[in-house]
């Protein structure tokens, strides 16, 4: 059974998904409201005070009128570690180093009366003057590093480019699991943009056995990549 999609625990959906390695190699869990970020350096003695730390704008993110009234929750640590970013390979990237702050959150949206629940993820991570270095690596990754449907993997395909901000793909991540007695594959639509010094990543998890809506994941990335340019 696909390690744990979604787990309905005292009337509230929480999730995860396995992801290439078993925990994430370089991403902290985030809590509401908050970003992770470095610690600044002291300045010295008798020199002017730095300049103020940048940090993630609540705003910045993707927010209830997007999302059908829904509000973004944080994400736990080790909850779609592939996804934070996108990670094909499994493992660190060398920008890792460069980012100064880094937010995860999901949304249980509920499209209408009828349709099927589906589960939005966004990432954020901001990198000063590192963010197109940062997307080149994860491009790469992609490139090397396909996967397959094998038990606990997931397989990685680049879809298209330029969907949103100032560089951005449209990946499709499958994997195969056991439900309801038979194998299933779905898959995951997934945007990775650029917008400036800021990485994001908006995905649709789908629901339970559902594979997620790609034309509505990349009107998502849309409106996400306004709003950090707008508030970023």
């Amino acid at each position: 059974m696909r390690g744990t999609r979604l787990l309905a625990l005292a009337g509230a959906t929480v999730f995860a998904v396995a992801g290439c390695s078993t925990a994430d190699p370089a991403e902290p869990a985030a809590t509401a409201g908050q970003v992770t970020a470095a610690p600044a350096t002291p300045a010295p003695t008798g020199s002017p005070s730095p300049l103020k730390e940048r940090v993630i704008a609540s705003s910045a993110l993707l927010q209830p009128d997007d999302l059908s009234g829904a509000a973004l929750e944080p994400l736990g640590a080790g909850q779609s570690a592939h996804l934070r970013p996108a990670r094909p390979c499994g493992a660190r990237y060398p920008s890792d180093a460069t980012r100064t702050a880094a937010v995860a959150m999901r949304a249980q949206v509920s499209p209408g009366a009828g349709q099927t629940p589906l589960i939005v993820l966004q990432y954020v991570g901001l990198h000063p003057g590192n963010a197109a270095a940062a997307f080149a690596e994860i491009a790469a990754a992609v490139s090397s590093c396909p996967g397959s449907l094998k038990a606990g993997q997931h397989e990685w395909r680049a879809a298209g480019t330029d969907v949103a901000g100032d560089e951005s793909m449209l990946l499709r991540v499958s994997d195969r699991f056991e439900y309801g007695g038979s194998e299933v594959t779905t898959t995951t639509p997934v945007v990775v943009a650029r917008v400036g010094d800021y990485i994001t990543v908006v995905a649709d998890l789908g629901w339970e056995s559902a594979s997620g809506d790609e034309e509505y994941v990349r009107q998502l990335a849309a409106k996400a990549v306004e709003r950090l340019r707008t508030n970023g």
